[in-house]
């Protein structure tokens, strides 16, 4: 038979094969396409650092917590005006554009003593920690005493504050407690003697921890520019506490309400910018022409009158008090810091409130001496018999330094001398400081070594200091 023609393409078999391999020309082109996508991504993902780099110097009260911020914040690579953020870890907050510390009183007199401001009123919290005690076992909390913990204030000044109000029941004995408990850091520490105040990530290995109930929780407060912070530097620092409260998940109601007079016990003594200032004031009074009053300084403690009676005149006597404390801390000198008014509050008897005992730490008397308030009639003689029982006990002689308006509590002269006589020994001697014009009470003359009179405010001062010694 004849063959016919089919009309058919004998190509039709490579037109699969083409078909194939524009198939695979697709798939290779759209691999091609993601994978260039990607690498945009990737190049739009890292920061342009159009100004080069920025160093952010950061101080912390604790300086595990600041390392910690710092890494998390270093983590994200951050930006700011064009410069690529690089955090680090200083000493001085001289030197920071942030602070991270609790936000209290306390913080805020460390940034006043080195000359800096905040940024903000109000610095968001950055961290928390949970706090209680370490010991070689675990205890109860309810079987804790306080007589039995001992604190690192050098080390670990916020656990140690939060541990003594949790223990300690109140104020007065959490500031005792604070003040003659104390141990150089938690390292030094003898599990033998008890427990030690301390934040969980600090307990030292082969100790056991129980909480007390209580988180420290840190800000970051974030610096206004000077002559060694920059502008840009200042942002950087807003940009590191915005970022670092972003990424907290706690709050600053986790930490309890505790009294400015605790957390200034829980202070350390020394420090390079606190001591410059002890130094100051003492090179303020040395200038100052000598009063030959025949009193040399001694171990002091301050008896402050906060009756409403004080009102006109208590800020310019906590001025003196504050500035004597430095000078005599300066000297060598131990000073402590009790006031007294009738009591204010349900279930308080006594007129009296024993807030410092006498120690080095003067920086907490500077303190705490801004802090109180006015109320109440002035029970001046049963704070005196007080003050002099606790400390006519003691090795070493103390002047008390009374700085009254008057007496609200006199009763019979002759037996509260004898009384005070009696308590007092030859360990302690009285200087009065009578401001305004109420009347003098005869019985405390009568039983002071010196009288100063400061009728207007602009004489306290200088009593004041002359009654210390200065």
């Amino acid at each position: 038979m004849a063959r016919h023609a089919s009309n058919q393409n004998n190509l039709r078999l490579a037109g699969w094969l083409i078909a194939l391999l524009v198939a695979i020309a697709l798939v290779l082109a759209l691999v091609l396409f993601l994978a260039l996508r990607d690498d945009t991504d990737t190049t739009a993902a890292e920061p342009e650092c159009v100004a080069g780099d920025l160093a952010l110097p950061v101080a912390a009260s604790d300086e595990k917590v600041g390392r910690s911020l710092i890494d998390n914040y270093a983590a994200a690579t951050p930006v700011v005006r064009d410069y690529c953020v690089k955090p680090e870890y200083v000493d001085d907050v001289k030197d920071a554009a942030v602070y991270i510390a609790p936000n209290t009183s306390v913080a805020h007199t460390v940034l006043e003593a080195a000359g800096r401001t905040p940024a903000v009123s109000d610095p968001d919290a950055v961290y928390g920690e949970t706090v209680g005690v370490a010991g070689a076992n675990e205890v109860k909390l309810e079987d804790l005493k306080a007589d039995v913990v001992r604190f690192p204030v050098d080390e670990e000044p916020e656990a140690s504050a939060l541990v003594a109000s949790k223990v300690a029941g109140n104020d007065n004995d959490a500031v005792k407690v604070l003040t003659e408990q104390r141990v150089n850091n938690v390292a030094d520490f003898n599990a033998a003697d008890g427990y030690v105040a301390t934040a969980e990530h600090s307990v030292p290995e082969g100790l056991q921890f129980t909480p007390v109930g209580a988180d420290i929780v840190y800000t970051a407060i974030p610096l206004n520019q000077n002559d060694a912070i920059s502008e840009d530097q200042a942002r950087a620092g807003q940009d590191f506490a915005r970022a670092s409260a972003e990424s907290f998940d706690g709050s600053i109601d986790d930490q309890p309400v505790i009294s400015d007079l605790v957390w200034a016990a829980a202070r350390p003594t020394g420090g390079n910018a606190l001591g410059n200032e002890a130094q100051a004031a003492k090179k303020d009074t040395d200038e100052q022409p000598k009063q030959d009053n025949n009193i040399a300084p001694e171990n002091t403690l301050f008896l402050l009158d906060t009756s409403e009676a004080m009102a006109p005149f208590i800020e310019p006597a906590a001025d003196a008090i504050g500035e004597t404390a430095l000078a005599l801390g300066g000297a060598g000198k131990e000073v402590g810091l009790w006031n007294y008014s009738s009591p204010l509050n349900p279930g308080v008897v006594n007129g009296y409130r024993q807030n410092l005992t006498v120690s080095p730490d003067v920086e907490s008397v500077n303190i705490a001496v801004h802090r109180f308030l006015v109320g109440g009639v002035p029970q001046t003689r049963e704070a005196l018999q007080a003050a002099a029982a606790d400390y006519g006990s003691l090795d070493n002689p103390t002047r008390i330094v009374l700085v009254t308006t008057g007496t609200a509590d006199a009763a019979d002269d002759k037996a509260f001398a004898d009384a005070f006589r009696q308590a007092a020994g030859d360990k302690v001697d009285v200087t009065v400081v009578h401001i305004g014009e109420g009347a003098n009470d005869a019985a405390v003359e009568q039983v002071a070594k010196k009288q100063f009179s400061a009728p207007s405010a602009d004489q306290i001062g200088p009593a004041i200091k002359q009654a210390a010694g200065l």
